[in-house]
C-alpha cells in the first residue's frame, strides 16, 4: 500500500492538487485514487455523483475548479457532445488521463483544444494490477509519443511483451503484455483454476492485451487479445476499425466485434451511435471505409444504436453485443 501511494504522488504530483473521481467508487480509480491521493500530498477529491453522469461533472470541475481527472474516452466523448459543454469552464483542468482503451491522437490534441486541458495522456493498468503499470507523463510536449503511446513502465515495476508460447519478441514486434511487480494481486478469491490462468510460477501477470513496445521502452497498444477476430487465416484488430470509423463526421462512439460465421470463422460487426442531429445510412458508411480499409476489414452487418450494452463496472460488454447482433439478424 505505501508503495502505491508514493507512485501516486510519482504520478501525478502536483497535477492532483484537486483531483475530480468521475467513475463509481468500485472502479479503481476513484477506488484507489480517491482513498489513498489525500495520504500523498494535501488535496482534494470531488466526487460529482454515485453514478457517471457527464453534465454534474462538467459542473464539479467548473465549480471546484479541479486540476486532475481520469477518464473513460466514453465520458470524453460525451461531454464533447454535450449540448451544455460551452456553459461550464473546464479549463482549471491541468492534466486529463484517458484509461480503458488507447485513443487515437487526434481525439486527445482535440480534448485539449476544445476542452481547454492543459495536457492530456494516456496511462495503462488494470484491476488485476492494483495501479497503472505505464504513464506517458514523463513524454516531452513535441513528442509524438506524447499521444500514440500509452507511456513507459513505472518504477518498481516489470513488463515484458511476449508471444503464444511466453518467449519475449524483438523491439517493435506484437505480443502480448505481461507485467510483474509489487501491486500484482496474489490471486482471485477461491478461484485457483483462475488464478493459474493468469498468473505464471514466476507471478507474470498475463494481461490478455497486446501491444508493441520501441527502443526507448514507450508501449503502444494494439487491442485486446480476446477481441480479436480471426477471418480466414487473418487476424483482424478490432480497434484499428473504431478508429477509422471514428473518422465519419457523423459518428460518436463504435464497437466493432464479430459474430461466429461457417464459411469465414467470423464476420465482422458493428454497432454505431451517432452524435446528435447526425444522419448516416449502412451503405454510406461503408462507401466512406471503402478506400481507408482492405475489404475484408470492413463490418458485413452494422447497425446504429442509442448506447451499447455495459456491465456494471460501466465498461462495454462486447460479448453481448455479438448476442445482440445475432438476434437481430435472425429476427431480420
Amino acid at each position: 500500500m505505501f508503495n502505491t501511494i508514493a507512485m501516486l504522488r510519482l504520478i501525478f504530483g502536483s497535477y492532483s492538487v484537486r483531483y475530480c473521481a468521475p467513475q463509481a467508487m468500485v472502479h479503481i480509480t476513484t477506488g484507489t485514487m480517491g482513498v489513498l491521493l489525500p495520504s500523498t500530498n494535501p488535496c482534494t477529491v470531488i466526487v460529482p455523483g454515485l453514478t457517471i453522469n457527464s453534465e454534474a461533472i462538467m459542473q464539479a470541475i467548473d465549480t471546484e475548479k479541479c486540476t486532475c481527472m481520469i477518464a473513460s474516452p466514453t465520458l470524453c466523448r460525451n461531454i464533447l457532445a454535450h449540448p451544455n459543454r460551452h456553459k461550464y469552464d473546464l479549463s482549471s483542468l491541468q492534466y486529463l488521463s484517458i484509461t480503458g482503451t488507447s485513443m487515437q491522437p487526434e481525439f486527445l490534441s482535440m480534448l485539449e483544444t476544445e476542452l481547454g486541458v492543459g495536457r492530456v495522456g494516456q496511462e495503462y493498468g488494470m484491476t488485476e494490477i492494483g495501479n497503472f503499470l505505464t504513464c506517458n507523463l514523463d513524454v516531452d510536449h513535441d513528442d509524438d509519443r506524447r499521444h500514440t503511446s500509452i507511456g513507459r513502465c513505472l518504477p518498481h515495476m516489470e513488463i515484458k511483451i511476449v508471444d503464444n508460447n511466453g518467449t519475449v519478441v524483438p523491439i517493435g514486434a506484437e505480443g502480448e503484455i505481461w507485467a510483474r511487480g509489487y501491486s500484482i494481486m496474489s490471486c482471485y478469491d477461491n478461484d485457483r483454476e483462475r488464478t493459474a490462468e493468469m498468473i505464471t510460477d514466476d507471478r507474470w501477470l498475463r494481461t490478455g492485451d497486446l501491444a508493441r513496445m520501441d527502443d526507448d521502452g514507450y508501449l503502444f497498444f494494439v487491442g485486446r487479445k480476446k477481441e480479436m477476430i480471426i477471418r480466414g487465416s487473418t487476424n483482424i484488430y478490432p480497434m484499428e476499425i473504431e478508429r477509422v470509423i471514428l473518422e465519419h463526421p457523423s459518428v460518436a462512439d463504435v464497437q466493432v466485434f464479430s459474430i461466429p460465421d461457417p464459411l469465414i470463422d467470423e464476420a465482422v460487426c458493428a454497432f454505431v451511435k451517432l452524435k446528435p442531429e447526425m444522419k448516416c445510412e449502412v451503405d454510406e458508411l461503408k462507401m466512406f471505409l471503402s478506400d481507408k480499409l482492405t475489404p475484408y476489414k470492413i463490418p458485413e452487418h452494422i447497425r446504429f444504436v442509442d448506447d451499447f450494452t455495459r456491465n456494471v463496472m460501466g465498461k462495454v460488454a462486447k460479448y453481448k453485443l455479438a448476442e445482440e447482433m445475432i438476434h437481430i439478424l435472425k429476427s431480420s
